[in-house]
């Protein structure tokens, strides 16, 4: 915004205001937080990334709030594939503090909710965080963080499931079933107030009193409860109006509420939309906007960071400004810092015997076998295909491949013969679909072909590699596989987060099940056979067969035991909303003796841990203005508010836009006259109170009250199921048949085949991202050419043998424990110089510090003039340091700007070598900026240039 302006658009007194405006942004890099202030125009820049390493993610997701001085927010952060296991989501997500004065980070010793009410901010510097319960551990544990003095209160646990909790005097507040209610140090409930329905959005206020939303039907009030008095402060249609906080205890009331109370002075209603974020003390509301092409940020960000676009309007002068702010990912203190969550590094282990090592050897030893730090790969996994394995590249498919496959795999002719080591895979011949053979539906007809590419963006994105654009090959795409580095040594307490636990998820469908390695596989686990696991890993094709294959089963599962949607026709969209909550969370089965059964409490729609006034996943915001025809795309960027199911039904009515492809594929559509269809897609997310009745003990009025001895005063529903020991304990399982659309024939969502069998498409052509350089050419004709490729390697895209005139070794820093953290972030990519490079970020300091070092031949003394490679993605540090040691006691460093030279080689000068000369690139001396950093081929040129 021009300066000139700033008095017009931000009101008069700007220069001299406290008032801070922040936000939060995800994307492959990070969750970062971006702050402007008023003083400064509401300039926005970002002032904290937040990241973990060893997990692979097209995004990274959280919650946050601000504390009550205005100057720290609270941040619950993970990667997005965390929403889709249920552990992960009640309690996995990492936590830190960050400075919205200086960005620094302080994170936090343990893990919470990735529920959208968590973590929640008092009126002052205490934060309450949550730890949900499950199935397996019934209650809730809360707690409470003083932000300014970095300290933990002890844990208090719940019985029942208690949401949006918030830290008030002497404990905390939070909705209990239907009532509002006060927890004290030992658990101990009191009801404060009772609502029409769960309470949420609750905000504690400066002056002493506790303001929330209630839904009642489809209404919604905003009620306050002070002085053990309770009055409404405003009613409105559902999602019409909304609370947020501010500093200083302020809450504010945006929207539009059809009736609006007695506003207390604390209490400021603002007319900014619904769901606008709100600056600290009111000057600034505002929201994210996001194109199609933000909901696959990419594997690779802009160098300059994926832009974020904010709407903001503001509430003195009413003017409507926009903001867009790009900056790279920034690393302030505390950021580049592993979560003490993680628990402590295993000691290091020595390598086994028949290890086999994937680079050269490094001068003066006889293998690197007994060097571990010197080798890529992990020593010890428990995922079965491995990363960091030159012969275990796995391709990055287009997206029309993987449409073309999922059309022909549901009507079972995903059967193309792939040739013996297809692709440098490393296998013998197979097809897909007789490696893993598709399930006859016992309904009859055949999976839905945008509910599998629903689930395969939910899941990965379509990705089925590594940090890779398609066409690309990398590493396999694998969920926490260095979870297995670290373990819990606090072993008495069972809501901990169990990192060893690795998920070996691998690919575009996340496949879990048989992904350990034979010997380590989880109780009641059986490996699959190596050739299974490997396709799995490495060909997407291989990987959506074996999905399709869950899928039907999970199908099969809900519809044999009557857990049947609308008409049942497994063609329509909405059908699959049974197999697709089984998908993620499983199937019970019955016992036959009266015990829970059926779909499992964590994705059930009435579950209060999902926002009670969200719209359908990526659904546009008026289905009634038939003006309104661009997605709330944003919804991608908070997943955590939405039931698996519904997202991936989302994904099939909006795809996903990937960029190179155009619409990731061709999304299912509803018929009828244009406002008709609109409402019909709309009408893909039904009431949540379809799901909750007395057959699986779910109560969402106030009505019934538990009986059992020991819980007459525990507040009622939604779940009511308790144990034998009368607690409550989350196991109201859902397992009857459920229509909203009677007339599913025509108003259920209808599928869109690109790719029809009869018509016998080949596979689609490969991407073309990123070519490698797979010659010398720019090059000086004698040039020697020393790379990062093992001997005997033929890389994917690249069919000439590697040239390695000379010795490359990469070396791995490692902790005080001597584990190898800097192997966690290194990866390879296939585009570098003869087909592969190895990448990883710049942190500056020890832990996390990679060399790489290239020696020319032996021979090759004298004159002689230096190049090195820069491929065109992985190398994005304007820093990188080339150390050139001449063999003489002479070192001569030589800075190179990685990001200006993408794609070419780069002249380093000529210099006088000695015997035992070489090239180093060591990470630590570039600046701790977290930007990529590449280590590929150096060329020696006898005699100079």
């Amino acid at each position: 915004m021009a300066p000139a302006e700033r008095d017009r658009v931000i009101g008069t007194g700007w220069h001299s205001s406290p008032d801070r405006a922040w936000t939060t942004a995800g994307d492959a890099e990070g969750f970062h937080v971006l702050v402007a202030e008023a003083a400064d125009g509401y300039t926005w820049h970002r002032i904290a990334t937040l990241r973990e390493n060893g997990f692979d993610t097209d995004r990274w997701i959280g919650n946050a709030c601000v504390t009550g001085s205005g100057r720290r927010v609270v941040v619950v952060y993970a990667p997005r594939t965390f929403t889709n296991k249920a552990e992960l989501s009640a309690r996995g997500g990492f936590t830190a503090i960050v400075d919205l004065a200086t960005g620094a980070v302080t994170k936090l010793s343990v893990t919470t909710s990735l529920a959208y009410f968590n973590p929640g901010c008092g009126a002052g510097e205490a934060v309450a965080l949550t730890q949900e319960g499950d199935e397996a551990r019934p209650g809730t544990r809360l707690l409470r963080l003083d932000a300014d003095q970095v300290e933990l209160g002890p844990k208090v646990t719940v019985k029942g499931q208690m949401t949006s909790a918030v830290p008030v005097e002497n404990g905390f507040v939070g909705a209990l079933g239907a009532y509002l209610t006060k927890v004290d140090g030992k658990g101990g409930t009191t009801k404060l107030a009772e609502a029409s329905n769960v309470p949420f959005a609750i905000r504690p206020d400066g002056a002493g009193g506790v303001n929330y939303l209630e839904l009642d039907g489809a209404s919604m009030r905003a009620r306050r409860l002070a002085n053990g008095r309770q009055v409404t402060l405003a009613e409105g249609g559902l999602g019409s109006f909304g609370l947020e906080r501010g500093a200083g205890g302020r809450v504010f009331l945006t929207g539009e509420p059809a009736n609006v109370g007695s506003l207390p002075g604390i209490v400021q209603q603002l007319d900014v939309p619904a769901r606008a974020e709100v600056s600290t003390t009111g000057r600034l509301a505002f929201e994210r906007t996001m194109t199609a092409e933000e909901t696959l940020p990419g594997s690779i960000p802009p160098a300059g960071g994926v832009p974020v676009r904010l709407q903001a309007v503001v509430p003195q002068t009413q003017k409507s400004v926009s903001f867009q702010v790009a900056p790279a990912p920034v690393a302030t203190a505390g950021s580049a810092e592993a979560s003490p969550a993680l628990g402590s590094p295993r000691p290091a282990t020595a390598r086994q015997a028949n290890a086999t090592s994937r680079t050269a050897v490094p001068r003066g030893a006889t293998t690197d076998v007994d060097f571990p730090e010197f080798d890529p790969q992990d020593p010890d996994p428990t995922c079965a295909v491995p990363r960091n394995d030159m012969r275990t590249l796995a391709y990055h498919p287009r997206p029309r491949q993987v449409e073309w496959a999922v059309d022909y795999a549901i009507f079972d002719a995903l059967t193309e013969v792939r040739p013996a080591n297809f692709k440098k895979f490393g296998l013998p011949a197979y097809s897909p679909q007789q490696l893993f053979e598709p399930h006859t539906l016992v309904s009859g007809g055949h999976v839905a072909a945008q509910v599998m590419l629903g689930i395969l963006a939910q899941e990965s994105n379509l990705w089925q590699a590594s940090q890779t654009e398609s066409g690309e090959y990398g590493n396999p795409l694998i969920g926490n596989y260095y979870g297995r580095s670290y373990y819990d040594d606090d072993t008495s307490d069972d809501w901990r987060i169990h990192w060893d636990e690795a998920d070996c998820g691998y690919g575009i469908g996340q496949v879990t099940d048989g992904m350990r390695m034979a010997g380590k596989e989880k109780p009641g686990e059986q490996a699959r056979p190596p050739i299974h696991q490997r396709a799995i890993a490495l060909d997407y094709a291989a990987n959506i067969a074996a999905s399709l294959q869950i899928l039907q089963e999970k199908w099969n599962q809900t519809y044999s035991n009557g857990l049947i949607i609308n008409n049942g026709d497994p063609t329509k969209i909405e059908n699959w909303y049974f197999a697709a909550w089984a998908y993620n969370s499983g199937f019970y089965p019955s016992k036959g003796d009266g015990s829970p059964w059926g779909v499992g409490w964590s994705n059930n729609p009435i579950n209060p841990r999902y926002d009670p006034t969200r719209h359908p996943f990526l659904d546009v915001a008026d289905p009634r203005d038939l003006d309104d025809n661009v997605p709330v795309f944003s919804d991608a960027a908070h997943p955590q508010d939405w039931p698996y199911q519904e997202k991936v039904i989302g994904w099939a009515a909006q795809s996903i836009d990937t960029g190179d492809d155009g619409v990731g594929f061709r999304t299912a559509y509803w018929i009828g006259d244009p406002l008709v269809a609109r409402l019909r897609r709309t009408g893909q997310k039904p009431r949540p109170e379809l799901f909750c009745n007395t057959t699986n003990n779910c109560f969402p009025g106030v009505e019934v009250k538990p009986t059992e001895p020991g819980t007459e005063e525990e507040p009622p529903g939604p779940c009511m199921h308790s144990n034998s020991a009368g607690q409550y304990d989350l196991k109201c399982w859902y397992h009857e048949p459920v229509t909203w659309k009677d007339d599913c024939d025509e108003s259920c969502g209808f599928e869109g085949i690109r790719y029809d069998v009869p018509e016998n498409y080949s596979e689609p052509v490969d991407g073309t991202h990123n070519q490698p350089q797979c010659s010398a050419a720019g090059l000086p004709s004698n040039a020697l050419i020393v790379d990062s490729v093992t001997e005997g390697v033929t890389m994917p895209r690249c069919d000439n043998a590697p040239r390695n005139d000379g010795t490359f070794r990469i070396w791995f820093g490692q902790d005080a424990n001597g584990e190898l953290t800097s192997k966690i972030d290194t990866h390879q990519l296939d585009n570098g110089f003869g087909g592969h490079h190895w990448f990883t970020r710049a942190r500056g300091f020890g832990p996390f510090r990679v060399l790489a070092t290239w020696w020319p031949p032996t021979s090759h003394t004298g004159r002689s003039g230096i190049f090195v490679y820069i491929p065109p993605t992985g190398g994005r540090v304007n820093d990188a340091i080339y150390a050139v040691v001449t063999g003489d006691g002479r070192t001569r460093m030589v800075k190179v700007d990685q990001e200006a030279y993408r794609g070419s080689w780069v002249f380093l000068g000529n210099f006088q070598l000695g015997p035992n000369a070489y090239v180093e690139l060591d990470t630590s001396r570039s600046g701790a900026s977290e930007k990529s950093i590449s280590m590929d081929a150096v060329a020696f040129v006898p005699g100079g240039v």
